[in-house]
């Protein structure tokens, strides 16, 4: 796998624009930019939630704040993240364009569960009965320990115009990649690519290919073996 990343001087500016978040819903999939590319055994995993502030620095693209929240919402439900992620980016720049949002990004994604894994969340236990106390809801309690057949798979995502992924959005995969899906478990599968081109955006720039986990579909789901 290769991440190049290369240095060429000032070139024709390009612009993202995503305000009015036109095209397939946030959680879609298509052949052309991201689409699973077989799958591992299957495992036992629960939700595991995680914040983070991501801050996008941009070079040749940038993005309304709608758009970005748009785009970071379809990347990690694409890769196995429960619906609806939370991305709220702030508008410091007033409604349009934005030349350095920051995002936040609350997200809960399948975890094989390990015994240190188990371990850790039993070790929480007191504080989701003292949650499901204040909020009436007894389930608060369980939910963190519920668990559901899991398998890892490839996804592609492919830079093409007038689809979700473009080769626009090669410096946001490329700061997305170790600072928001590395930390959540997802990594970089053999073939994968990016090469970003600062203030360009150069056909071909992204074919990125990562691995992740994904819950199975209740209705084909099979028993995990422990």
């Amino acid at each position: 796998m290769s991440r190049r990343r290369l240095r060429i001087g000032p070139a024709l500016l390009m612009l993202a624009f995503a305000a009015s978040g036109v095209g397939a819903p946030a959680g879609a999939q298509t052949a052309a930019d991201a689409s699973p590319a077989g799958a591992g055994p299957t495992v036992n995993a629960v939700w595991t939630e995680h914040e983070f502030t991501f801050t996008y620095f941009g070079r040749g693209t940038y993005y309304s704040c709608g758009g970005l929240e748009n785009k970071i919402e379809y990347i990690l439900e694409a890769l196995g993240a429960r619906p609806e992620p939370k991305v709220w980016v702030g508008c410091t720049e007033g409604p349009g364009i934005q030349q350095i949002p920051t995002a936040r990004i609350k997200v809960a994604v399948p975890t094989e569960a390990t015994p240190e894994l188990l371990s850790a969340i039993e070790a929480g236990r007191s504080k989701r009965e003292l949650v499901s106390k204040v909020q009436g809801n007894g389930a608060v309690v369980d939910a963190a320990t519920a668990q559901f057949p899991a398998q890892r798979q490839v996804v592609e995502f492919v830079g093409r115009r007038k689809d979700r992924i473009e080769d626009g959005d090669c410096e946001l995969l490329e700061q997305l990649l170790p600072r928001v899906l590395e930390p959540l478990g997802i990594r970089e599968a053999p073939g994968s690519s990016l090469t970003c081109m600062p203030r360009a955006s150069q056909f071909g720039s992204v074919h990125l290919r990562l691995e992740s986990l994904h819950a199975k579909p209740a209705a084909v789901a099979e028993p995990a073996r422990p």
